[in-house]
């Protein structure tokens, strides 16, 4: 669906805890003018744009890969993803976003903005003496 696609990879780094996992940036960038079953079976003709994502391969002791994370977002505000990664920020970046809260752009519930202001205020009364 995205042939000009442009992967982006680097800070490959062996994890110091666990040897024998590599973490990883992942990001990347192109346009929808080709099909993406089942999500965009005609092309949108829009652009992606991934925001940075960590992203970890995990061996076993034959050198073969028995675990692999990825998507998860480090910055939010980069990209055109809405801040998701994976399927979900692509396809939110081409306008087919999936029809449920976790495929949506993050929002601040009402709840934890009080908390974040009731945070703030302490903060500034604490700064005030």
């Amino acid at each position: 669906g995205f042939p000009d696609f442009s992967p982006q990879f680097y800070g490959f780094q062996v994890d110091p805890l666990e040897g024998n996992r590599v973490w990883y940036v992942a990001r990347g960038r192109g346009t929808n003018t080709g099909p993406f079953p089942p999500f965009a079976p005609v092309p949108t003709g829009r652009s992606l744009v991934n925001p940075p994502q960590a992203c970890s391969l995990t061996f076993d002791e034959k050198g073969l890969v028995t675990k692999y994370t990825i998507g998860v977002v480090m910055d939010r505000q980069v990209g055109n993803t809405g801040g998701l990664g994976g399927l979900y920020g692509i396809l939110y970046a081409i306008g087919r976003p999936l029809p449920f809260p976790e495929a949506q752009p993050w929002q601040m519930s009402k709840r934890y903005r009080l908390f974040q202001g009731v945070g703030s205020l302490v903060g500034a009364l604490a700064g005030r003496k």
